[in-house]
C-alpha cells in the first residue's frame, strides 16, 4: 500500500479500524534508527554496530587534514591538532530523530526516505577552544616578522624606510575556525587573518629630527694595534649598528636589538673579552664599549636608563658607574627618550681610536652633573695555573689582579624649566685575580712577590694535557 494512500486513511479517521493502525505501526521505524539511514557518506549499519562504526568515522576525523591558510603561505595540521573532533552524542540524536521526530505524517514520510536511501546527514563536529588556540599561538609565532624601523646613514646621507611586520589575529583566527565547514573528506581550509604591525620608527620621524643639534655626546678610545686589532674590528661594527637609529619620542631603544648576535658571519670577530673572573678570547670583545660610549651619552642627555649592568671590573675607558656591559640575549642597555621630539644615534668613529656617540635632534634639556662614592673594597688574590703545554721553566703573566668595588652613583639633572632632579644606582665589581701561568714543574718560590692588595695565593688549577682530553 502507498504512503499517500495510508496518509488518506488516516485523514479519514483513527477511528475506522485496529487495522488502520496497525498498518501504519509496519511503516514506522522499529529501532533508534531508521533502515537505510546514511550519515556522513556512509549507510548507517544496524544498532549493534553502530558504536564501531562511529569510532572508525571519529578515527578517520581526527586524521584528515586542515590547511591554514596565512599571508601566502600555509601550515597543515590534523583535526586533531587543532581540536576539532566529531561530535558523536549530537551525531547519533540526529540520527536518532529521523523518523522518530514530527508528526505521525512526518515520520511516515523520513522513514521511507531514509528506507530509500534519499537521507544522508552531515557528521557533526565540535571544537576544543584550547586546543585550538595553543594550535593558533604557535603559528602565530611561526609567522610573525618584526617591523624594522626606519633609519639614515648619516655617512652617506642615505635613508632607509620602514618596513611594517605582519602577525596572526588570533581571536579572529579563532572566529574563522569556529566558521569552517569541517565536511570535506579530503580535509579542510581555513584562511587565518593577518594583521601589519607599524614599525616604531617611520620615514616621517626621520624628517622630524634635527639633526643639527646635539642633545649630548660621548666619546671614548682604544688602542689599534696588538690586541686592540679585533677590539677596533668589532666597535666599528657595533657602532655601524645602532647609527642612525631614531628613537621616537617616549619609546625604548635596546641596544642588543639592534645589534644583534655577535657571531663571525655578522661581521665581528675574535677579540679580548672578561669571562667570569678572567680576560679571555671571543667573538665581538669590544662591544661592550660602544654600550658604554652610548651610556655616558644618555646619562648626560638627561635620558632615562631603564636597563643598565656594570661590568664585572672596573673598565679602563669608563669612569666607576659610567660602564655599561652587554651580553647577546641575556645583559642589554636599554634607554628611552623622554622628549617629545624624535632623537638620532649617532655612532661613528671620527678618527682611529676613538668612538663617538651623538644624540641628535635638540638642544640639551637639561644640565647634568655625575659623582660617585666607594662603600667598600675588596683585595684579590693571586691565582696559579699549570699548563701543560708550556715548556720547562716558562711562566706567563697572563692577568694583573684587581680589586672589587662596591660603587653607588649620583646623577643630579638641573632641568632647564627649573626643575632639579636626583637618580642613585648601584655597580658592583668583584675582585679579579692575578693570574699566572706556569709549565709544570716550576718552582713556585721563582714568583715576583705578592703584589699591592693581594691577600694570598688560590688554589692551583692541573689542566690535562691536550692529547688526553
Amino acid at each position: 500500500m502507498s504512503v499517500a494512500r495510508w496518509i488518506g486513511f488516516i485523514a479519514v479517521g483513527i477511528g475506522v479500524g485496529v487495522g488502520g493502525g496497525f498498518g501504519v505501526h509496519e511503516l514506522m521505524p522499529r529501532s533508534p534508527y531508521v533502515a537505510g539511514l546514511w550519515v556522513g557518506g556512509e549507510r548507517l549499519p544496524p544498532a549493534r554496530e553502530v558504536g564501531d562504526f562511529i569510532d572508525r568515522r571519529r578515527a578517520e576525523v581526527l586524521a584528515r587534514p586542515v590547511f591554514l591558510h596565512h599571508g601566502g603561505s600555509f601550515t597543515e595540521l590534523t583535526y586533531a591538532d587543532i581540536g576539532v573532533d566529531l561530535d558523536i552524542r549530537a551525531t547519533l540524536e540526529r540520527a536518532e530523530a529521523v523518523g522518530h521526530t514530527g508528526s505521525i505524517v512526518d515520520r511516515v514520510k523520513d522513514a521511507q526516505a531514509a528506507k530509500r536511501g534519499e537521507v544522508d546527514l552531515p557528521l557533526v563536529y565540535r571544537i576544543d577552544e584550547v586546543k585550538a588556540r595553543i594550535a593558533l599561538e604557535k603559528i602565530a609565532e611561526k609567522v610573525a616578522t618584526t617591523p624594522v624601523d626606519a633609519r639614515m646613514d648619516l655617512k652617506n646621507r642615505k635613508k632607509f624606510p620602514d618596513v611594517p611586520g605582519r602577525a596572526l589575529d588570533v581571536d579572529a583566527s579563532h572566529a574563522a575556525l569556529v566558521e569552517t565547514g569541517f565536511d570535506g573528506i579530503n580535509g579542510a581550509h581555513v584562511v587565518l587573518k593577518m594583521t601589519s604591525t607599524r614599525a616604531k620608527v617611520t620615514m616621517a620621524d626621520l624628517i622630524d629630527v634635527d639633526v643639527s643639534k646635539v642633545i649630548a655626546s660621548h666619546e671614548t678610545t682604544f688602542v689599534t694595534f696588538g690586541v686592540g686589532v679585533g677590539r677596533s674590528v668589532n666597535i666599528a661594527r657595533a657602532a655601524e649598528s645602532i647609527d642612525g637609529a631614531i628613537i621616537a619620542p617616549h619609546q625604548t631603544f635596546s641596544f642588543n636589538e639592534l645589534v644583534g648576535a655577535r657571531t663571525l658571519e655578522r661581521g665581528f670577530t675574535w677579540a679580548p673579552e672578561i669571562q667570569g673572573d678572567e680576560m679571555t678570547t671571543g667573538v665581538g670583545g669590544g662591544t661592550c664599549q660602544v654600550s658604554t660610549t652610548l651610556f655616558n651619552a644618555a646619562v648626560f642627555g638627561a635620558f632615562d636608563v631603564l636597563e643598565r649592568q656594570s661590568h664585572s671590573r672596573p673598565s679602563s675607558y669608563a669612569k666607576f658607574g659610567l660602564d655599561a656591559t652587554v651580553v647577546y640575549n641575556s645583559v642589554d642597555l636599554k634607554i628611552r627618550n623622554p622628549f617629545d621630539f624624535p632623537v638620532m644615534v649617532h655612532a661613528f668613529i671620527p678618527k682611529p681610536g676613538v668612538v663617538r656617540v651623538e644624540l641628535l635632534g635638540g638642544d640639551p634639556m637639561a644640565e647634568v652633573s655625575y659623582s660617585y662614592g666607594i662603600g667598600r673594597t675588596e683585595n684579590f688574590v693571586r691565582r696559579i695555573t699549570v699548563k701543560s703545554h708550556l715548556k720547562p721553566g716558562t711562566r706567563i703573566r697572563r692577568q694583573k689582579g684587581s680589586r672589587g668595588y662596591d660603587v653607588s652613583s649620583v646623577v643630579t639633572i638641573r632641568w632647564k624649566d627649573g626643575r632639579t632632579e636626583q637618580r642613585t644606582y648601584f655597580s658592583g665589581y668583584r675582585p679579579a685575580p692575578e693570574v699566572y701561568w706556569i709549565a709544570p714543574g716550576y718552582d713556585e718560590g721563582e714568583l715576583p712577590p705578592l703584589p699591592d692588595h693581594a691577600t694570598g695565593v688560590e688554589g692551583r688549577i692541573y689542566e690535562e694535557p691536550l692529547s688526553s682530553l
